[in-house]
């Protein structure tokens, strides 16, 4: 009887570890005021991570120091985020509320958060949605929440959850993004939890209050345990060998099945591509972002890709705003030290999920981009769905917009001179580049704005997202950047890397007038008004009006910017001949 233990033993062992294997994990960091960790944290933070055991990202209790205060924080990653903050706070009453992507009716978990129920204001770390909270738990079990956008309780909360028992006993899915729970799941049931979309807990934590309470509570059991047959013993251990084997069996299979789904995935990416954008406008607008914000909004969060880029919220410190368009605004931040740049959803768009998975993909494809020339991402941060953030490398010469703007209003010599030949080979590289990729990446939104400069004028494309998007789904009442779309794209047609040459010709033909395009194009009863965007597209579209190219230079350059803007895709040249013919001009001026 003696020797069959080892074998039971070390078939729960198995079960364990290949449970551990299939499991999904979280990374769980609660906060302390004082030194040591000891006693219930003031506040815990938690967030999924797929991969957290492999990231070496855990931390016994060490100082934490946030807006210049010191605190202690312990990082752990876990597969049952409710017995571990069970663990934490015990018999201290706490509210834990857990955060879903919205519309998913609490099925794709996002964050969660405890905050200790006290009635006292707590400062919650590392959030940038809400600095402080105060919560409070009734004998009845039910909850109530605030969160503050100051980080002293003193504003009028931005949120009130005031939660019935009810809901809270059933872990019930609340306003189709929340569940909350409480030490009272543990209490009331001896340490056992109800069902959660963050791991079932189905065993006591070692050690924990829970286990002792689950071992005093069967001492009264033990003479009816020591008449157990032997052969009762061994029909236990042999059944659990039997499912420590099945476990092992289905693992192996699971690990087969996701190697197959993984190689068909890959080779249906090979044939088919990454949508190369003018795929989703042929055949339904925003086509590939609907259908994944719609129910598999979660891919992207998982994807490798972004995980791979992602970077602590904590360390991005964002300081002040350089831009804003009508879906995003970008600031100045601080990361490790090094300035950068951080673009994030507008406050009325973060919460819709359409926004923030275009965003996503927007950061995935950049992720992939690797050209001098354009812009590159440093990172992706958030520590919730509506805080979402990427961070570029900071260009610090502004847009080339705002370079030629500036131009006219000090009435620089016009025509085309050095700086501005080699601002248009810059561009045509970054052309080149995502042209030639496999599948060709087509940009689709090539202006003066999306082109930054730095303080040497070396030019870097930006802007490969959501404000691109969705100017293409309405792009004919979008007309402040239609000004730069082909013909073909105004009229719905069929098009492909052809149309950003076209773009490419109307930024030639800005940077040989300053002037926005088509500024020349006036009313014919001799008055200087400029014709309404409208009648320009219709011009444009049949061919009646040209960019504008009248402030002379090379004819070489006057030549291609020509024929960059023809009518017929067929009639533009190809991104290597606009390099080779923009090399020689270089050749020219610098001679």
């Amino acid at each position: 009887m003696i020797t069959l233990f080892p074998i039971a033993l070390a078939s729960v062992l198995m079960v364990q570890q290949v449970a551990l294997v299939l499991s999904f994990t979280y990374q769980q960091s609660g906060y302390w005021e004082t030194e040591g960790c000891s006693g219930a944290p003031f506040y815990v933070d938690i967030f999924p991570e797929f991969n957290c055991g492999q990231r070496n990202i855990t931390y016994d209790c060490s100082p934490y120091t946030f807006n210049g205060t010191e605190y202690y924080r312990t990082v752990i990653c876990v597969e049952d985020t409710h017995m571990w903050t069970w663990s934490y706070y015990q018999s201290t009453p706490y509210v834990q509320m857990e955060q879903y992507t919205p519309d998913t009716k609490c099925s794709e978990y996002f964050q969660g958060r405890v905050v200790i129920a006290n009635d006292n204001c707590v400062k919650m770390i590392n959030s940038t949605s809400y600095q402080s909270a105060i919560a409070s738990l009734d004998f009845s079990g039910s909850e109530s929440l605030q969160l503050f956008m100051d980080n002293e309780c003193a504003t009028t909360p931005s949120e009130n959850f005031t939660i019935e028992s009810s809901i809270v006993a059933n872990h019930s899915c609340y306003d189709g993004e929340y569940k909350f729970y409480s030490q009272i799941d543990y209490t009331s049931t001896g340490g056992t939890s109800g069902s959660s979309s963050s791991g079932d807990m189905t065993t006591n934590s070692t050690g924990s209050s829970g286990s002792e309470a689950g071992i005093s509570s069967n001492n009264g059991e033990t003479s009816d345990n020591s008449a157990v047959s032997t052969g009762a013993y061994a029909g236990i251990i042999v059944a659990a060998l039997a499912f420590a084997v099945c476990i092992v069996w289905l693992m192996y299979r699971w690990k087969c099945r996701s190697a197959n789904e993984k190689e068909e995935s890959t080779t249906a990416t090979e044939q088919n591509g990454v949508d190369t954008y003018e795929n989703a406008l042929e055949n339904s607008p925003r086509h590939d972002f609907i259908s994944e914000a719609s129910g598999d909004g979660a891919i992207l969060w998982r994807d490798e890709a972004i995980l791979g880029a992602r970077v602590p919220r904590e360390k991005v410190i964002i300081k002040r705003r350089i831009a804003r368009g009508g879906y995003g605004e970008v600031y100045i931040g601080i990361y490790n030290d090094k300035p950068v740049a951080v673009k994030m959803l507008l406050p009325e768009t973060r919460k819709s999920k359409v926004h923030r998975i275009a965003f996503l993909a927007e950061v995935k494809l950049m992720a992939t981009l690797d050209h001098p020339h354009i812009v590159q991402l440093v990172g992706v941060a958030w520590d919730s769905p509506n805080d979402l953030c990427a961070l570029t490398e900071l260009v610090d010469g502004g847009d080339l917009r705002s370079l030629l703007n500036k131009y006219e209003m000090e009435h620089r010599r016009t025509g085309f001179t050095y700086e501005k030949v080699k601002i248009a080979l810059h561009i045509a590289h970054a052309l080149a580049y995502i042209h030639s990729l496999s599948p060709p990446l087509i940009h689709r939104d090539l202006k003066s704005r999306n082109v930054l400069l730095t303080s040497h004028l070396d030019a870097k494309l930006a802007d490969f997202g959501v404000a691109r998007e969705h100017i293409d789904r309405t792009m004919t009442a979008e007309v402040g950047t239609s000004l730069w779309m082909a013909p073909e794209v105004l009229m719905g047609q069929r098009y492909d890397h052809k149309a950003d040459i076209f773009s490419f010709g109307v930024m030639l033909a800005e940077l040989n007038t300053h002037a926005m395009p088509y500024s020349h194009a006036r009313f014919q009863d001799g008055s200087s008004d400029r014709l309404p965007d409208t009648a320009i597209l219709q011009l444009v579209v049949t061919g009646n009006l040209h960019a504008d190219f009248s402030q002379g230079g090379p004819d070489v350059l006057m030549r291609l910017g020509l024929d960059c803007v023809a009518v017929d895709p067929a009639q533009r040249p190809s991104t290597p001949e606009v390099l080779y013919r923009l090399h020689q001009v270089m050749q020219e001026i610098s001679n």
